[in-house]
């Protein structure tokens, strides 16, 4: 217990942030914060003899967000809130169709082929990147280098085609130009 104790307060605005990222909601961020902290107490003696510390407990932080979506019945994959289009579990929607409408799927339009369609094909229709990977006859690795390469184009797109304010968090406050 000696261990974990005296690095808490450097974790706590890792916590916060790490939490917040997710949730783009103050005061839901800070119960699950509190949450968190519960299950830190109540873990004392695992979280200090953990291998490493700081992991471990941001591994709590996550599993607290992911219960969090779970009870309010939406999706969560580990990125912002923001970053989803989730729908209640039992209610279907045709998300590509949907997304092709929107500001963001006319963005994805402007991207070059190659890493429009892994990115469709990934992260809207829900293809494996594995076996997208095989389909195109590519690595695995440079499908996934492909990905990553068409979120950071789109994301700079966006970026460039508006003006954004972010919070502390990294989260959008406000939003001028685009649609």
């Amino acid at each position: 217990m000696q261990t974990f104790l005296p690095i808490l307060p450097q974790l706590e605005d890792k916590l916060e942030q790490r939490i917040c990222s997710r949730v783009n909601h103050a005061d839901c961020c800070q119960d699950i914060l509190q949450d968190v902290y519960l299950k830190i107490l109540q873990r004392l003696p695992q979280v200090s003899k953990a291998e490493n510390v700081v992991p471990y407990v941001m591994k709590i932080a996550d599993n607290a967000v992911a219960d969090y979506f779970r009870k309010k019945g939406k999706a969560f994959t580990g990125s912002s809130e923001a970053e989803h289009l989730a729908a209640p579990v039992d209610e279907p929607i045709d998300l590509v169709a949907r997304l092709s409408e929107s500001f963001v799927g006319r963005m994805i339009r402007t991207l070059p082929p190659i890493y429009r369609d892994a990115l469709v094909k990934t992260e809207i229709e829900g293809v494996s990147q594995k076996q997208l990977a095989a389909e195109l006859g590519i690595s695995y690795s440079g499908l996934k280098s492909r990905v990553q390469r068409s979120k950071h184009l789109l994301r700079a797109a966006i970026l460039e085609c508006c003006d954004f304010e972010f919070d502390r968090y990294g989260n959008i406050v406000s939003c001028c130009g685009g649609d």
